[in-house]
């Protein structure tokens, strides 16, 4: 691997596996209505993305949810729940981001929130030790594909997007990060990974 190429990376379904439906199933069945269908819209939902945008904070999401859907359960409940999305690691994403970390910095950049990332960091924290930094949505105050949030992440590093590599699992990320002018993959696996970078085994 070329010690001028910076490699990035997505973290939900490329370094961690994301499931949200046993929230959506508890949130339904919870709820006043018990419709799952009104429970999955909350991920598409103002007061989802305004958390991960970070214009509110927990407090303020978790009150949010329980004024939507009648529920009764504490809000450290909703949060384990909101929280409990995250079954594992990727297969060999963990073991991989160790070697690139080993020979030189490597970093995340996520649509994200301070409650998942708070949950990943004391849950998961093997997947998150080999980032030098990770670049959060609600931090940011961008979510991807906007390709303003690249460039907050080329500014920050200091470097031109043209030695970006950056993998993602949604085509429409890959899109906003090549507009931007890094060079952008959609994630498949680690050997996938590996080839690009010319990562060795």
């Amino acid at each position: 691997m070329s010690l001028q190429a910076i490699p990035l990376f997505d973290l939900g379904n490329v370094v961690i596996k994301v499931d949200f439906h046993p929230f959506i199933r508890w949130l339904a069945q919870e709820s006043e209505s018990g419709n799952l269908d009104e429970a999955e819209a909350v991920l598409r939902s103002s007061l989802f993305f305004e958390l991960e945008f970070g214009r509110i904070d927990r407090e303020g999401f978790l009150r949010g949810i329980g004024d939507v859907f009648k529920i009764k359960s504490s809000a450290d409940e909703i949060e384990k729940r909101f929280c409990s999305i995250f079954p594992g690691s990727v297969d060999g994403m963990v073991e991989l981001l160790g070697e690139i970390s080993r020979e030189q910095p490597v970093y995340a950049l996520s649509n994200t929130n301070e409650l998942h990332l708070s949950w990943i960091r004391r849950q998961h924290p093997e997947t998150l030790d080999p980032f030098q930094k990770v670049f959060s949505s609600h931090e940011l105050k961008k979510r991807k594909p906007d390709p303003g949030i690249y460039q907050d992440v080329c500014d920050a590093l200091g470097v031109d997007p043209a030695r970006i590599v950056f993998f993602d699992d949604l085509e429409v990320n890959i899109e906003g990060a090549r507009q931007a002018g890094m060079n952008a993959y959609l994630f498949r696996d680690t050997g996938q990974v590996r080839e690009i970078l010319g990562i060795v085994k």
